[in-house]
C-alpha cells in the first residue's frame, strides 16, 4: 500500500541556508494552511487545497529574497523563527501568576455549561464560546465577533464569519473538523475598523499573536481570541468518508453536521449527519459507528499536528474544549472545560454564574489535564518519539517544548509509529477510493492499517500469560 511521503519532495529556489524557516516548514509538510504568509505576502504565497485535501501555502517558483523570507519565518506557526507560546503568554499575561506545564498561564478554571437559552442545545458541549463572544458583544467590548460558521456550499463546507450584535451568535458551527485559512480574516480585520474577537485554535492563535506583533492595526483591533481546545486539523477527507458512510458521495457533499447531539448517549458519541447538493439530510449516526471516527488512529490529519506541543491553546484570553471526564460521559448534552487568563473575560464568567446564566464549578489544573490526557499524551510523550525519530534520520523537525530523550515504554513507542502510518496512508487510500469511485477500498485498506494497533503479537503474549497462570494452578 502506497504511503504519503514523510518528507515532500517540494523545493523552493532560493539561497537561504539558515534552517527552521518558512521555506523548511514547507518543503517538509509541516504546514498547517493558516493563511498569514499569504496574507502578508501575496506576491511570494498562496494557499490551496492539495490533491489530499488540506490547506497548504505555495511559494512562488520565483526567487524569493532573504528578508522576504525572514519576515514570513517570523509569522508561520511551525517555523523557528517565531517565538513559542512560553514567549507570548510571558508578554500578554504578565499579570497572570498561576501558570500549569500543559494549560500553561491562567486566572481560573472551570468545568459545566451554560443555563441561558439554546447555548448549551445548539453548542458542541457546553455552550461556552457563542455565550462568551455574544456576551463581549453585549457588553460593548468588540464591535465584531468572527466564528466558523457551516458554509453548506460544495467544496467549502466551512468558513470564519463575522458577526455583530445584532445577528445571532448560534449560527455559529459546532465543532468543524475540517480545512479552513484566516486569509479572508484578516483582510476583514485590516479593512475594517473596530474592535474584534476571533475564535481560534492554538497554532492559528500563536500565528495572530506574532503577526500583531509586528502589525500595529492587527494588534490594536483584535482584543480577545477565543481558544478552542484541538485534537488535530482534518483534511476534507474526513468530511468526505463520513459522507460517503452514510450515502452521500464526495462530489454530492454540500454540508456535514459532526456534533450533533444524541439523546441517551454517551457525551463522546458525536451524531454526524451529511447533507447533499439536493438538500436532502441522512440519518443521523455516531461517528463511533463510522470507519475513521476513533480518534486515536490518526485519520485525515495533518503532520503538522502531530508536531504542535500546545494542548489547549496558550497564548488564548480563554481556552474552551469539551469535558472528557468519567463522572461527566452520561450527560448527553455535554459540558466544557474553560481556562481563563484575561481578568476581563473572568468578570465576565464571574458574573454569569451569580446571576444564574452559568453552571460552573472551579477546578484545579489536574482537572483539566484529566478531560485532555489523550492529547497531552501523544502531544508530549509522543512528540518526544516523534523528534527523536527525525533527529535519529538527520531530518528538520521544528523546535518544541519537550525534551526528546523523554523515556517512552516500548509499548507506547509502537503505539506512536502506528499513528503517523495510518495518517499517511488515509490520505493515499481515500485519494484512490476516491478515483476508483469505491468506498470499500477505503473501508478495506485503512482497516489494514488500523489492525496495526492490535497485532497478533500481543495475542501471542496474552495467551503465554493464561498458560503460565494455568501451569501454576494445576502444580
Amino acid at each position: 500500500m502506497p504511503i504519503v511521503s514523510k518528507e515532500t519532495s517540494r523545493k523552493i529556489k532560493s539561497n537561504f541556508t539558515m534552517k527552521g524557516s518558512i521555506k523548511d516548514v514547507i518543503e517538509n509538510d509541516y504546514c498547517i494552511g493558516c493563511g498569514i504568509c499569504a496574507f502578508h505576502n501575496k506576491n511570494a504565497f498562496s494557499v490551496q487545497l492539495d490533491k489530499y485535501g488540506m490547506l497548504k501555502a505555495n511559494m512562488s517558483e520565483n526567487e524569493i529574497s532573504d528578508e522576504k523570507l525572514t519576515e514570513a519565518s517570523e509569522l508561520c506557526p511551525f517555523s523557528d523563527y517565531i517565538q513559542n507560546e512560553d514567549s507570548i503568554s510571558e508578554k500578554i499575561f504578565k499579570n497572570v501568576e498561576n501558570k500549569d506545564p500543559y494549560l500553561g498561564k491562567y486566572i481560573q478554571n472551570y468545568v459545566g455549561y451554560v443555563k441561558e437559552g439554546d447555548y448549551r442545545k445548539k453548542g458542541s458541549s457546553g455552550g461556552m464560546g457563542k455565550w462568551l463572544l455574544n456576551q463581549l458583544l453585549i457588553n460593548d467590548e468588540i464591535d465584531y465577533a468572527i466564528q466558523v460558521v457551516n458554509e453548506k456550499v460544495k467544496g467549502k463546507l466551512y468558513t470564519y464569519q463575522v458577526f455583530t450584535k445584532n445577528d445571532d451568535m448560534l449560527k455559529g458551527a459546532k465543532s468543524a473538523y475540517y480545512p479552513i485559512s484566516l486569509e479572508d480574516t484578516l483582510n476583514f480585520i485590516i479593512n475594517n475598523e473596530g474592535r474584534y474577537a476571533v475564535t481560534t485554535v492554538p497554532c492559528f492563535s500563536k500565528a495572530l499573536r506574532n503577526f500583531a506583533e509586528k502589525n500595529s492595526i492587527l494588534k490594536e483591533r483584535v482584543k480577545f481570541t477565543i481558544g478552542i481546545i484541538c485534537g488535530h486539523l482534518k483534511s476534507t477527507g474526513y468530511a468526505e468518508s463520513f459522507a460517503w458512510q452514510l450515502g452521500v458521495e464526495p462530489q454530492n457533499l454540500q454540508g456535514i453536521e459532526f456534533r450533533d447531539k444524541i439523546p441517551g448517549k454517551k457525551a463522546n458519541e458525536k451524531g454526524v449527519f451529511a447533507v447533499d447538493v439536493h438538500n436532502k439530510k441522512t440519518e443521523v449516526v455516531s461517528s463511533k459507528a463510522l470507519v475513521g471516527g476513533n480518534w486515536g488512529h490518526n485519520m485525515f490529519k495533518y503532520k503538522a499536528c502531530d508536531y504542535c506541543d500546545d494542548i489547549v491553546g496558550e497564548t488564548t484570553d480563554v481556552s474552551i474544549g469539551d469535558a472528557w471526564l468519567k463522572e461527566m460521559m452520561d450527560d448527553d448534552q455535554g459540558n466544557n472545560v474553560v481556562v481563563v487568563r484575561n481578568s476581563l473575560i473572568e468578570k465576565i464568567i464571574a458574573k454569569g454564574i451569580s446571576e444564574g446564566k452559568l453552571h460552573l464549578e472551579t477546578v484545579s489544573p489536574d482537572v483539566i489535564n484529566m478531560s485532555q490526557a489523550g492529547g497531552i499524551r501523544h502531544r508530549r510523550e509522543g512528540l518526544a518519539y516523534r523528534l527523536k525519530q527525525k533527529s535519529k534520520k538527520g531530518l528538520w523537525a521544528p523546535e518544541k517544548r519537550v525534551d526528546m530523550n523523554l523515556k517512552i515504554p516500548k509499548s507506547r513507542e509502537k503505539i506512536y509509529k502506528v499513528r503517523e502510518e495510518v495518517r499517511d496512508a488515509s490520505h493515499e487510500i481515500f485519494l484512490e477510493a476516491k478515483r476508483k469511485n469505491d468506498l470499500n477500498y477505503f473501508k478495506e485498506n485503512i482497516l489494514k492499517e488500523t489492525k496495526k494497533f492490535h497485532p497478533s503479537s500481543m495475542s501471542a503474549k496474552i495467551l503465554q500469560k493464561i498458560k503460565v497462570k494455568i501451569v501454576k494452578l494445576i502444580k
